[in-house]
């Protein structure tokens, strides 16, 4: 397909250069419409940036639409679509974003992206409480397909399912695959804390927050250390940083939880300065 564009591009390019050698007005008439034409075809460029915008001022609705819209009119580009259906999961909409990654999965893509939609694909099983199906999926896609969010979204999946001696031992070869990566970071320190290692768990968690992660669960974990440690003061002022950053549909913490943790904090603080 690649092949067939580029031999259209050049076809067209021959042409112009004809048409201008020919007649000049012609030539730029020609151009011109070459031009919108092209804006036209690659019209999801210009949604995707527009996705993209939105997302980083954190509108991830006004981002799912832009992507939507570029899952229109780019159906031969499965990335846009992963990244559209990745979104979905990310706001609960569970069942679209299922029917996404189905179709990504039973459609001919290149096999990067295929094993892309199918760890996506996982943590739909997850949520629709199927984690041992969804681990099971993972560890598929693991076996021939390794980066960085592979070991995050299994590692993590590994401790919810309680084999903590399997999460810790997966969870420390991801630390040494990447050991600057947040969420690596943050399943690494977390196994280690429901272990009981206390101390091996601050370590990790003070590394995390030197690198500003961007999700609250980070926070809101290392609050929970502090807090067992008895640093009331230091994990009341970690614990709200979490509320600066949005809640996932993809997690297990939710703003009651945290809410009630902080005002647990809140009353320890007040109690210890009187």
């Amino acid at each position: 397909m690649k092949k067939n564009a580029l031999i259209k591009y050049v076809v067209c390019t021959a042409i112009i250069i004809l048409a201008f050698l020919v007649n000049k007005t012609a030539g730029y008439i020609l151009l011109f419409a070459f031009l919108v034409y092209m804006l036209y075809i690659e019209r999801s460029i210009f949604f995707e940036a527009a996705a993209s915008r939105a997302y980083r001022k954190g509108d991830i609705d006004k981002a799912i639409g832009w992507l939507e819209k570029a899952c229109r009119v780019a159906k031969n580009k499965p990335s846009v679509k992963i990244l559209y259906g990745y979104l979905l999961l990310k706001t609960a909409k569970l069942e679209k974003a299922e029917k996404v990654f189905e179709e990504l999965m039973n459609s001919n893509i290149d096999s990067n992206s295929m094993m892309q939609a199918k760890s996506n694909y996982a943590l739909v099983l997850w949520k629709k409480g199927q984690l041992k199906d969804g681990i099971k999926m993972l560890e598929d896609v693991f076996s021939n397909y390794k980066n960085t969010t592979i070991y995050g979204s299994l590692g993590y999946l590994l401790i919810l399912d309680g084999d903590m001696n399997k999460a810790l031992s997966f969870n420390k070869e991801a630390y040494e695959y990447n050991n600057s990566n947040a969420v690596i970071l943050d399943n690494l320190g977390y196994t280690y804390y429901k272990i009981g290692n206390i101390k091996k768990a601050e370590e990790l968690y003070e590394n995390l927050v030197s690198l500003n992660p961007s999700f609250p669960e980070a926070y809101y974990n290392y609050s929970c250390i502090l807090k067992d440690l008895g640093r009331m003061e230091k994990a009341l002022e970690i614990g709200k940083k979490a509320k600066d950053y949005r809640l996932s549909y993809l997690s297990n913490l939710d703003e009651e939880e945290l809410n009630r943790h902080l005002e647990e904090l809140e009353h320890l603080t007040s109690t210890n300065s009187k």
